[in-house]
């Protein structure tokens, strides 16, 4: 009797120290979450109204259309400038746009998001801007009730863990910014990190799970077609070349063909690689794709520059990678290659198509660089300390022009 009674005792103690120690394992851990900014929708689709223009202070897309600049002051509405002389942008006007986070321009019509909404804005006649058209509830995904998220505000807080936790707390935001667009008819060209891209008369919108095609035959009055569900819920950012819409997600770069169907364009491929933020831009058949993580797109600590030859998209093939360390957008000119590196600079790599490979040029790490336009020779870069353009005529005499504002 006395054995089965230590034996039972010696099964019982391991258990009853478990469960002493299973609330003393814990760690306290930095956590970074990001908490949704909300406006009533009312707020949102009554605020189109035509300005003066001020001084920009939170600045989201850039865009370039003929001699213009298009700055986005960020979820509040979209600054022109006249950029003749890229040494001197001068203010023109503001259309107050809440909700806002991109546009393109087709034909003088300026395409841009109201909150889930889709304007048509002439803007032929500055001193006479007119909304011509609206199409309403084209992106739903950032609506809530009565309300639409604008932006998002990153949160520290410091947290109790429990052992074996690995989990940074990241919630996932959007994506915002502008893009290339590749058409027929006259267009304008962004930065790398957008949701809205212009293949011939369509603007194409996608969200984190769904492509939006809307026909552009006539800019002034656009048509909704049927939303398309994708490969990937993941999506961030979407950049067109040729036929082809390369969708960066944070899991890979998805790509579409519009060429069978302009109005429900098709999947090709997908490009894996690791998670994390992921903006791409493609040129000459060769796509440049930067990875950043330890951020709200994926708690990875990874980041890279991935290089893939895309001439034919269906066999992309991975040919470089190197490693980065807080890279956001980027943009290329011949063999130049632009990458913003946030608080690390604007970094200049040379790339050798030759040799499919890229080298450290120099960098402004002065300038907090997000994302780049390349416009013919003229560079545009935005910095959450500035907006900065550079004369990039001669690769081995870069100049520096204007810093359009100072931001805070």
């Amino acid at each position: 009797m006395r054995t089965l009674i230590i034996r039972l005792i010696l099964l019982i103690l391991p258990a009853v120290a478990f469960i002493g120690c299973e609330d003393k394992c814990y760690y306290y851990a930095d956590v970074d979450s990001f908490e949704p900014i909300l406006q009533p929708l009312s707020d949102i689709k009554n605020s189109f109204s035509i300005e003066q223009d001020y001084p920009i202070s939170k600045p989201g897309n850039i865009y370039s259309y003929k001699n213009f600049l298009l700055v986005s002051e960020k979820t509040v509405g979209i600054h022109i400038l006249d950029n003749t002389n890229p040494a001197n942008p001068i203010p023109l006007k503001f259309i107050q746009l809440k909700g806002n986070t991109n546009f393109s321009i087709v034909d003088d019509i300026l395409l841009a998001d109201n909150g889930p909404d889709l304007l048509s804005i002439d803007i032929s006649n500055l001193n006479d801007i007119k909304l011509v058209k609206r199409l309403e509830q084209i992106n739903m995904e950032n609506v809530r009730g009565e309300m639409f998220i604008v932006d998002y505000l990153k949160q520290t807080k410091r947290k109790k863990m429990p052992c074996g936790s690995n989990s940074r707390g990241l919630s996932r935001r959007q994506s915002n910014d502008a893009n290339v667009q590749s058409s027929s008819n006259s267009t304008g060209k962004g930065g790398s990190m957008s949701k809205f891209a212009v293949i011939d008369n369509y603007l194409y919108i996608v969200n984190s799970s769904e492509l939006i095609p809307i026909d552009l035959s006539n800019p002034s009055n656009p048509v909704n077609k049927l939303k398309i569900g994708l490969v990937s819920s993941n999506i961030e950012t979407l950049f067109p070349y040729k036929t082809y819409l390369y969708m960066g997600a944070s899991n890979g770069i998805h790509i579409y063909n519009t060429s069978g169907s302009k109005a429900s364009p098709s999947f090709v491929n997908t490009l894996e690689h690791f998670f994390g933020c992921d903006p791409v831009i493609v040129e000459n058949d060769y796509a440049f794709s930067t990875i950043r993580g330890g951020t709200a797109c994926r708690t990875n600590s990874i980041s890279a520059l991935n290089i893939y030859d895309v001439k034919s998209p269906s066999n992309s093939i991975w040919i470089n990678s190197i490693n980065l360390e807080e890279p956001y957008g980027l943009g290329i000119k011949d063999d130049l290659l632009f990458i913003c590196q946030g608080t690390k600079g604007l970094h200049v790599y040379n790339w050798d198509i030759n040799t499919q490979s890229v080298s450290f040029r120099h960098s402004y790490p002065d300038i907090h660089a997000f994302d780049v336009i390349v416009n013919g020779n003229t560079l545009i870069v935005t910095a959450d300390n500035g907006l900065f353009q550079f004369d990039i005529s001669s690769k081995d005499n870069i100049i520096y022009l204007s810093k359009l504002a100072e931001f805070n």
